[in-house]
């Protein structure tokens, strides 16, 4: 009988299988994707005493949606845009009350690039407003698209849309949001911020207006601003809300239970017990361009709250975005209802205000670009590249196993030529 003596080839085999052994362990498991651990300086709030009283009517923000599309496009420096800025500072002075903090609405027009571009600031103040009074700032961008780019109907990509989703609905909810907030009557500084030329087609792009507002922004604005919050394509009747990089963490950590106590989050139950429908669903991840950016840069926390699959069905960045399709009959009351109550919500329980003690640590919180979603997605360009991570568990065992099959693969051909 002849004898095998081992030789340091059946080692490297053996240390092949376990190998193996511990890659499929790997695959076994389910493979959530964790994010580095972030130190927030906002605290959890109890926020079910406020869920009753929500008063953001989605009925009447629609309506403004349906006003706006009736104006036309509302492209830069047109009459369009210039009767709605008119209507802003109408409306929103006349919700202000007696005896109480009033709304500030001011204008402020720039020119960039050989375009002028007007932006609209609505601000309310605590009476015992001070440089260290904390500030939310609420965002939409009120242009339309000057150019629909990814209309089927190729005779007509140049012309300027509607956008009743992508310009009206976000317009609308900080309009809402205007005519409720004074009777919260809050402690903190509140400032809608409704930007132009977010949509202008421009290449390089550029976000002209929340620009603008950033270099305005002062060390002590930038230092009491304790959340930034852009609101765009919020009116998609098939509302699907998810995490937008880049972003910062602290603040989108306050979103879930935000969500999940309105019954947004799938069965998780609502305040009364209710389980809950997806609408916001935190494990799907997109890189967007869009207003938030322009705050990230100096530092301000923010997040962009958009649906990036308008219509059903809809890819990101796909369906009626940018096209002629993009019209009052798309945008759904009960959805701008859905994202108007989150941010009330959010107010009204300052699930936004830092504690105090930590709040130094807020602007360092910028979360990193997730590692298996490698491309941004602009919110204006007509080719959007990136998709979710779901599956990355299978991608990832898949690369596993291409690895085994090569371990393998040599080691069969190194004891070949050996023999």
């Amino acid at each position: 009988m002849l004898m095998h003596k081992p030789s340091v080839f059946d080692s490297r085999r053996k240390r092949s299988f376990v190998a193996i052994f511990i890659m499929l362990c790997v695959c076994s498991t389910p493979f959530n994707v964790q994010a580095n651990e972030v130190y927030s300086p906002y605290e959890p709030v109890e926020m079910c005493q406020y869920v009753d009283g929500l008063t953001f009517n989605g009925t009447l923000a629609n309506q403004s949606v349906q006003w706006q599309s009736s104006l036309g496009p509302r492209t830069i420096g047109s009459e369009a845009s210039a009767l709605f800025r008119a209507s802003v500072e109408e409306n929103v002075t006349g919700w202000n009350q007696q005896n109480a903090p009033q709304w500030n609405v001011s204008m402020h027009e720039y020119t960039v690039d050989n375009l002028t571009f007007t932006n609209i600031q609505a601000s309310l103040r605590p009476e015992n407003f001070s440089d260290n009074t904390p500030r939310i700032v609420l965002v939409a961008h009120y242009d339309s698209r000057d150019a629909a780019e990814r209309d089927p109907d190729k005779n007509r990509t140049g012309d300027p849309i509607i956008g009743a989703n992508d310009g009206a609905s976000g317009a609308a909810a900080l309009l809402e949001l205007a005519r409720i907030i004074p009777p919260m009557q809050l402690d903190y500084e509140v400032e809608l911020l409704w930007t132009d030329a977010e949509d202008k087609n421009h290449t390089p792009h550029t976000f002209f207006g929340a620009d603008a507002w950033g270099g305005d922004q002062t060390d002590v604005d930038i230092n009491r601003t304790h959340a930034y919050i852009v609101l765009d394509m919020i009116g998609d009747a098939d509302l699907q809300l998810t995490h937008i990089w880049p972003g910062n963490d602290s603040l989108w950590s306050t979103i879930t239970p935000l969500a999940q106590s309105l019954g947004l989050v799938e069965e998780h139950p609502d305040c009364n017990g209710t389980p809950g429908i997806k609408i916001l669903d935190m494990n799907t991840s997109f890189g967007v361009s869009d207003d938030h950016l322009a705050a990230l840069e100096i530092g301000i926390p923010a997040i962009d709250l958009i649906d990036i699959r308008f219509g059903p069905n809809a890819t990101a960045f796909g369906g009626y975005w940018h096209t002629h399709e993009d019209t009052p009959d798309k945008v759904s009351a009960e959805s701008l209802q859905t994202v108007g109550r989150l941010v009330e919500l959010g107010l009204k329980s300052n699930a936004w205000i830092w504690n105090s003690t930590i709040q130094q640590a807020v602007t360092e919180t910028i979360d990193e670009e997730p590692e298996d979603a490698d491309q941004t997605v602009d919110s204006t360009n007509d080719e959007p590249k990136s998709e979710s991570y779901p599956m990355l568990a299978t991608a990832g065992c898949a690369s596993m196993v291409i690895l085994v099959g090569v371990i393998l693969t040599l080691n069969w051909k190194i004891r070949k030529t050996l023999k």
